[in-house]
């Protein structure tokens, strides 16, 4: 197994409208022309049949500050507990450009169009092709690029079945590698 893993929201809309979220650490970018981002989900979860029936979806990256609710919507079904978001006490909205809801709290969020899907076994890739990014605006720096930092997000770590947070910075890629010719 990868470890670590982004721990992330899949943001979706049930059959009746109310938002639904799972939480995936099977999820990653696939594609850059389209953009697109990929998740894996299991055919027995209510976010599979969402996104067959809605064709959208969001990835909701959440900042470490959220991490037992992230937890909480990972360990609860939406076909159980249909209303799991709002009992979380987590706000959404609709998205602006697709047929998903946002979840308030996450600092940056991808709208997601279905492009395709794989089924693979146990799980099918979702590919979403990327038509908005929101980021929180505390998170971009002067230069226009994104504060990891300030996001802190969260981290899945397989074999240990716990959430971490990122480390230390090492160095900048494609920098600190290069070597003298």
């Amino acid at each position: 197994m990868l470890f670590p893993m982004p721990a992330v929201l899949i943001g979706t809309y049930n059959g009746d409208g109310t938002p639904n979220a799972m939480t995936a650490a099977w999820v990653a970018a696939c594609s850059h022309k389209p953009p697109c981002l990929g998740v894996a989900v299991r055919s027995s979860r209510l976010t599979f049949l969402n996104l067959g029936g809605r064709g959208a979806f969001t990835v909701n990256v959440p900042g470490a500050e959220l991490a037992a609710d992230v937890d909480y919507l990972g360990l609860v079904s939406g076909k159980k507990v249909p209303d799991k978001l709002r009992r979380a006490g987590l706000a959404t909205r609709r998205a602006t450009l697709v047929d998903a809801p946002v979840i308030e709290r996450c600092k940056v969020v991808a709208e997601c169009r279905l492009h395709s899907k794989l089924v693979l076994g146990s799980h099918t890739w979702f590919v979403g092709e990327v038509l908005e990014v929101q980021v929180d605006e505390e998170l971009v720096r002067a230069d226009g690029t994104v504060d990891v930092g300030r996001l802190d997000p969260l981290a899945y770590v397989t074999s240990e079945a716990h959430y971490r947070r990122l480390g230390a910075d090492l160095g900048a890629a494609y920098e600190i590698g290069k070597r003298p010719e």
